[in-house]
């Protein structure tokens, strides 16, 4: 019985090397994992380190960082490293096993640190300067020009960020720590340069810079905390408790923001209240009847998430009416101001916003022949709810990854990834009891269906091309004016997808604005997202020489359905295809990208963009004139 307890508290210890250690599945390509991030995102369950990857930290003197959000077409290539065999996996778990015997020893040994923490910085600073001409302005905004019409002015600015990931872990191997504390903290976010907030009256001899956003608002402060949270295992798997990143397959749902992107950059990132708890069922179940606790690729991981404590604004599934109805109120749901009595307006239960989440992921990174060849394959389903605007929604995601070496050419891998996503569900007592609770809430059902899907071919450290489509559903009636009841047909992919320069983010963008914020619907517009279109875009690169690479795409979109009140009067289709009356119009963009330093740590961007837009969006009140911009940004990633 005595040595049955010893074996029982071996195998449990052997169960800890073993477990899950992040519940987060990062949509790039691997080889693009940015250099600040030593665990994934958070919906991705990150296991003890393979073989590839301790082959890999030995050479990381020699490997590039990569970052987050770039496509296979862009990745850096890593050193080439062959796998290893099991053995190895073994003989690693029993030394971290000794050295945590050695740890306990050192508890009991006076004078010396009986704590085993280490510290660690990452990071990132940024700088872009943009210019962009005949960007669109509001209608009527400038003397002469019919209402109708969009005018066009050029734009010049820049603007920066600096994000800094420290952590602290805990245990004898920090890459494979027993605990884990994360911060996010960006510095200085998306400030525009040059900015003052119009403070000084005589502007000549202004000397102080304000913390004015790209979007025009003034921060609060120039440091802000925007996560932290604790990561830890236990014998069955780990446990993540704070407000964290999240992110999953390639981020069309939840994006984590981390990195730097390919095309533009990332303006923010999905940042929940969670609670998880990730583990590997297989490597479990062995691990309890035969011992064997060899890492499995079968990950699930749980979610609980608190969105919103009381007021809450919520455009996924609520509508208003006409703007003509005396009756009409905005698309957000407004409670009344929060009670200062004590504890109060904690006591509002049925306020919150809560969601649980369940994720179930197939991550082999065994796959294939080569040292990065990797099969991913998981769901990541979504149950959100708010008891006093009686709303469910359920948001299915599915999402997969591949990339396989060739036999004869090793050299050469094909790439493909993709993602779906679906929201369906209610929101509004009064499409189904008859009436409101005393709140003021709004009806709607939820019907959007989104796609993304690349596919691609890679020589590594040479050239790749790849072939990119995207579908966003879109909505004839996007205010569901009489409908009853109300559905919402339409919402964009993340806004950290970046597809084109020009297209969604400047084009479609100011188109949906004009019309949708207005009537205090801005929410349910593009803001910069791929929005209500289906789109193809080839994209390559070609390396000129060891960290000097050229980049280009070419982007032609359609609009999905067309609404009179965002495309113009008359402008409906309900079938677009790919009418030409729905043509978004083409753009072609061309990137010269340079990497210096010891293991690149200086990244300098030079990115070009030109777009002629089409039929949607001159019936709108574009002029024909040519979109174009010339973008350079400047980074240092540590």
């Amino acid at each position: 019985m005595k040595y049955g307890w010893i074996a029982f508290v071996a195998m449990m210890a052997a169960l800890l090397s073993a477990a899950p250690a992040a519940a987060q599945y990062r949509g790039d390509n691997k080889d693009e994992s940015p250099p600040e991030e030593p665990a994934a995102e958070a919906a991705e369950a990150e296991a003890p380190m393979s073989e590839r990857d301790k082959l890999k930290a030995l050479e990381a003197e020699s490997e590039t960082p990569t970052v987050t959000g770039a496509r296979p077409v862009s990745a850096s290539t890593p050193a080439k490293v062959g796998k290893a065999g099991m053995g190895t996996e073994a003989s690693e778990r029993e030394r971290m096993l000794s050295s945590m015997g050695d740890v306990g020893q050192s508890v009991r040994r006076k004078g010396e640190d009986a704590v085993p923490l280490k510290f660690q910085f990452h990071g990132y600073y940024r700088t872009r300067y943009n210019w962009i001409g005949n960007a669109p302005m509001p209608k009527g905004s400038v003397p002469g020009t019919p209402v109708t019409d969009f005018p066009s002015k050029n734009a010049s600015y820049g603007y920066m960020r600096l994000r800094l990931d420290p952590e602290v872990t805990y245990g004898p191997n920090p890459d494979l720590p027993i605990a884990r504390l994360r911060f996010t903290i960006d510095g200085l976010d998306n400030v525009v340069l040059g900015d003052n907030a119009r403070v000084f009256s005589t502007p000549l001899f202004a000397v102080d810079q304000s913390k004015t956003a790209v979007d025009g608002f003034d921060l609060s402060e120039s440091l802000k905390l925007e996560r932290a949270w604790i990561e830890f295992l236990v014998p069955i798997g780990q446990i993540r408790v704070g407000r964290m990143e999240s992110h999953f397959g390639m981020g069309a749902l939840t994006h984590a923001g981390n990195g730097l992107a390919e095309w533009g950059d990332f303006m923010r990132g999905e940042t929940f209240d969670r609670i998880l708890f990730a583990t590997r069922p297989i490597t479990l179940a062995r691990g309890i009847s035969k011992g064997d606790t060899r890492q499995t690729p079968l990950i699930y991981a749980f979610l609980y998430d608190r969105l919103s404590q009381d007021t809450v604004v919520d455009p996924t599934i609520s509508r208003p009416p006409a703007a003509s109805n005396p009756n009409f109120q905005p698309f957000y749901t407004t409670f009344p101001e929060r009670s200062e009595f004590p504890l109060a307006y904690l006591t509002n239960l049925d306020r919150r916003v809560n969601e649980i989440v369940n994720v179930l992921a197939w991550h082999d990174e065994d796959f294939g022949r080569g040292a990065t060849d990797e099969l991913f394959l998981g769901a990541y389903v979504v149950y959100r709810w708010q008891r006093s605007t009686v709303s469910r929604i359920i948001i299915p995601d599915v999402a997969w990854r591949l990339k396989s070496t060739f036999k004869k050419k090793r050299h050469l891998a094909i790439t493909a990834e993709g993602e779906y996503h679906t929201y369906l569900g209610h929101s509004g007592a009064l499409a189904f009891t008859g009436g409101c609770p005393p709140e003021p809430c709004n009806r709607g059902n939820a019907g959007i269906h989104n796609v993304l899907a690349r596919i691609g071919v890679i020589d590594e450290g040479d050239w790749a091309a790849q072939l990119e489509g995207g579908f966003a559903s879109g909505d004839t009636n996007i205010l569901s004016l009489g409908e009853t009841p109300p559905k919402l047909k339409t919402r964009g992919f993340n806004e950290n997808i970046k597809v084109g320069l020009l297209m969604y983010q400047v084009a479609l963008k100011a188109l949906t604005y004009q019309a949708l914020n207005p009537l205090g619907a801005g929410e349910l517009g593009s803001l910069g997202r791929v929005y209500n279109t289906k789109y193809f875009m080839p994209s390559a690169r070609f390396t000129i020489l060891p960290g000097l690479e050229v980049h280009a795409q070419f982007l032609i979109g359609w609009a999905s359905k067309l609404d009179q009140l965002v495309y113009g009067i008359g402008n409906t289709n309900g079938d677009c295809g790919f009418s030409s009356d729905c043509f978004y119009g083409w753009e072609a963009d061309l990137a010269l990208r340079a990497k210096m330093g010891a293991k690149d740590i200086i990244w300098i961007d030079l990115e070009t963009g030109m777009m002629q837009p089409g039929k949607a969006f001159t019936n709108a009140g574009f002029n024909d004139a040519w979109l174009w911009t010339v973008q350079l940004r400047a980074a240092m990633i540590f």
